[in-house]
């Protein structure tokens, strides 16, 4: 069984982002996503429209943004559902419970546009080099060791995803007759052995190109006060949406 794509494949950005510095981006997505759920929903749906406009100028194609608009909705109502029916069994009245899960859901959907505006802005080795450079004053030699583990997350959650989808997509056009259980079983088992064997190759990606060290993470990026003096900027935008919306 093969394993499908992801929303978007790992590339450099294009246009006016292409050189930002990662190490702004990474900062700015920890802010904003502590915002996202200190904000109000007027705040969130401003996030919202500036992570799709990043999204528009790193080079984001229709058919990535179609993708990506549909995990992003199945996500949020899949949560919302769990969310409402936990709050009407507890008693909550439903206008108030309602209001609630509409909230959650925004927040969620803004979330999953802020991981890929980032996934659109670095490639995985990129983020891992950001994050390097901003714990390296304080790791020192170990900084090399928490950028490989986040460029290992970033590179194999978005493949694991695909692996399952990838066999769900096999048994669909297949045709194979099953009972849902068996069904998925099976998708289960065959998204497990592709997830045996992607680890196994990402295992031997990383030994070839020795990243298994401190010497693949010492890049040094120079620091471009406009970058720095744009992402406060920005920075500060997002603070005030989130204080007064």
């Amino acid at each position: 069984m093969t394993v499908a794509p992801g929303w978007m494949p790992p590339r450099r950005a294009a246009g006016p982002l292409s050189r930002v510095d990662g190490r702004v981006v990474l900062l700015l997505a920890l802010l904003f996503g502590a915002l996202v759920w200190r904000a109000g929903m007027a705040a969130n749906v401003l996030y919202g429209i500036f992570f799709a406009a990043v999204l528009a100028s790193a080079g984001a194609t229709a058919a990535d943004a179609l993708r990506l608009a549909r995990w992003t909705a199945g996500f949020a109502i899949a949560w919302g559902g769990v969310k409402l029916a936990v709050d009407l069994v507890g008693g909550a009245p439903l206008r108030e419970a309602a209001a609630t899960v509409v909230l959650l859901s925004i927040r969620l959907a803004v979330l999953l546009l802020l991981g890929g505006a980032v996934s659109a802005l670095l490639t995985p080795r990129a983020l891992g080099l950001a994050l390097a450079g901003l714990v390296r004053p304080v790791l020192r030699r170990r900084a090399w060791s928490i950028s490989l583990a986040l460029l290992l997350m970033v590179h194999f959650v978005p493949r694991a995803l695909s692996a399952f989808e990838g066999a769900r997509a096999a048994l669909r056009v297949r045709r194979v007759a099953l009972p849902r259980w068996r069904a998925l079983v099976l998708v289960l088992e065959a998204g497990a052995r592709n997830l045996a064997r992607m680890t196994w190759d990402q295992t031997l990606a990383v030994a070839a190109r020795r990243l298994d060290g401190p010497e693949a993470w010492e890049e040094r990026a120079p620091v471009r006060a406009a970058e720095w003096a744009a992402g406060c900027g920005v920075a500060l935008l997002a603070g005030a949406a989130a204080m007064f919306l």
